[in-house]
């Protein structure tokens, strides 16, 4: 094969060559000096910071034969054996793809054979966490006490699914991402060696996406190799990997700090249209808006910390997310509306300046100012835990009660109409988390819905009358509602089929008559044969969702 990517081509050869690891390093070498290698290594960190090829290295540098200074000659025969691709004496072992049982026994098979070349048998096994539990007990006893001419290196990026019983067997090192200044210097020097024109600001484009990972940043170098006809610049970088410049984030920042909500939307549109990653985007945002609390005064820093949290919590919304540039714009709405009345500055570029009135957005609800206050005021105190546990027992089984059919295909009809509220500046919040529910049961006085996280269960049961209030407000929809996860609903589904089946019917319970500690019974019903409760369920859960035996 003619042309080899820049990433294994310029793999370091020696630890003098490797880039950002200086203490994992200086361990390395001085126990070869020293000649106090140890049985079993297991490095850790993220991916492209060089765990393999420090492996490599080391597999090489205690074979070599002169071994001047914990390098490897390149001269000796051992050097030239271990170089080549034909050595047997260096295993390479991917556990991704090699995590059996099976696997492992088979090193503990051959593990007694004495090296057929080097003066040690060397075996590195990658992404070692991807092993099945079998598998690391199988290699316990042998990683614990190997045969002297065996040395095992184990490199994973997530150490925590490593068994500690492997981890106390091993001499653990942790690999840094490396710095973005020796990823600069490395590309510098490959470039000069390949002959390859780039900008100082695309060189730093390159160090700051690929994070820390040397791997990562030769390979988008090689990608823009490819992509630029002549000299590579910045912007080049961008286009590849969707990234924007560093004026329009900070453009993006000070709008949010501005209020300007309605460019703020604009520019959003323009970005996802264009098909920018819009969690970058608003990672970016967050280091605009850090590097603005340097120069702030007191009051501007905590306004501007307020912010980086509710735009972390944000990405952490978008991730489980199907709505993600809805639910980005609605956020952005929000906080963006959020002013204190006594602030009268803000720090935009580093000065301060005015801070212009909140842009209104309309929407045809029914206003009453006065009234509306007093109900967000009664509607926002949060329910605690016991009292959630004990109105959703009391709701859920009212709502299978009376559970109605014809009742769950209005609401779910309904349902559609929350998109028409989204971008609404009072409720367009809740009514994002309501779009991602879905009402499962009905009846004219309760509706369950479910959530496929626990987190978002969590938060509206917490504010169950703010919702219900919403819901009233916009759907006209009267009800008691109630969340849970999808899987507690599959419980409590087949505990109703169950209860049908034994003749238990549900009572309506009243919710203020019943104590927390109060178990809620249901009660035997006259026997129904079992056409009329294959006909009752089907009724209810729909004939798809119902398998009878």
């Amino acid at each position: 094969m003619g042309y080899q990517a820049l990433y294994r081509k310029y793999r370091p050869k020696n630890f003098e060559e490797i880039a950002g690891q200086e203490i994992t390093v200086k361990i390395l070498k001085n126990s070869i000096i020293k000649d106090k290698i140890s049985h079993a290594y297991l490095f850790y960190g993220p991916r492209g910071t060089g765990k393999t090829s420090i492996a490599k290295i080391l597999a090489r540098t205690i074979n070599c034969e002169k071994n001047n200074e914990a390098k490897p000659c390149e001269n000796c025969e051992n050097c030239r054996i271990s170089n080549s691709k034909e050595c047997v004496d260096i295993i390479e072992i991917d556990a991704a793809s090699n995590n059996g049982v099976d696997e492992i026994r088979e090193i503990k098979n051959k593990v007694n054979l004495v090296p057929s070349e080097l003066k040690y048998k060397i075996y590195i096994i990658d992404e070692v966490h991807m092993l099945s539990i079998g598998a690391f007990n199988a290699l316990l006893k042998t990683l614990e006490e190997p045969p002297e001419h065996v040395i095992f290196i184990l490199a994973t990026t997530e150490l925590h699914k490593v068994p500690s019983t492997i981890l106390s067997r091993c001499q653990t090192l942790e690999f840094k991402r490396v710095p973005n200044k020796d990823i600069i210097e490395r590309l510098c020097t490959i470039c000069d060696l390949e002959n390859i024109f780039i900008d100082d600001n695309a060189l730093e484009e390159i160090a700051i996406y690929s994070d820390g990972g040397m791997r990562d940043a030769l390979s988008l170098l090689d990608k823009a190799v490819s992509y630029s006809n002549e000299n590579i610049t910045a912007e080049d970088i961008r286009n590849l990997t969707g990234n924007i410049n560093k004026e329009k984030i900070d453009q993006l920042a000070n709008m949010i700090l501005n209020h300007e909500i309605d460019n703020l939307l604009i520019e959003i549109n323009e970005l996802y249209n264009s098909g920018k990653d819009l969690i970058k985007v608003v990672e970016d945002i967050i280091i605009s808006l850090r590097n603005k609390i340097d120069d702030a005064t007191k009051k501007e820093k905590l306004n501007i910390c307020s912010i980086i949290k509710k735009l972390n919590s944000t990405i952490e919304q978008m991730k489980t997310s199907t709505n993600l540039k809805i639910l980005l714009e609605v956020n952005l709405i929000e906080l963006s509306s959020t002013k204190d009345d006594n602030d009268e500055e803000i720090i935009t570029n580093n000065q301060s300046i005015a801070t212009p009135k909140v842009t209104e957005i309309k929407k045809n609800i029914p206003e009453n100012n006065e009234e509306k206050q007093k109900d967000e005021n009664q509607s926002t105190s949060q329910t605690n835990n016991a009292e959630i546990k004990h109105i959703s027992k009391i709701r859920i089984n009212n709502a299978l009660a009376e559970a109605d059919k014809q009742e769950l295909l209005r609401i779910r009809q309904l349902w559609n109409n929350l998109n028409n509220y989204t971008f609404d500046r009072d409720y367009g919040a809740i009514v994002c988390d309501l779009i991602d529910s879905m009402p499962v049961v009905a009846s004219k006085s309760y509706i369950i819905l479910t959530y496929n996280y626990q987190s978002f269960v969590d938060k509206g049961n917490k504010l169950l009358n703010k919702y219900n209030d919403v819901l009233k407000n916009l759907l006209n929809l009267d009800h008691k509602i109630i969340f849970i996860t999808a899987d507690e609903w599959n419980q409590e589904k087949q505990k109703y089929i169950t209860n049908l089946k034994n003749n238990i019917k549900y009572e309506l319970i009243d919710e203020n008559d019943v104590d927390d500690s109060e178990e809620i019974s249901v009660q035997p019903e006259v026997e129904n044969d079992d056409d009329n409760l294959i006909q009752k369920v089907t009724d209810l859960f729909g004939k798809d969702n119902v398998e009878i035996k």
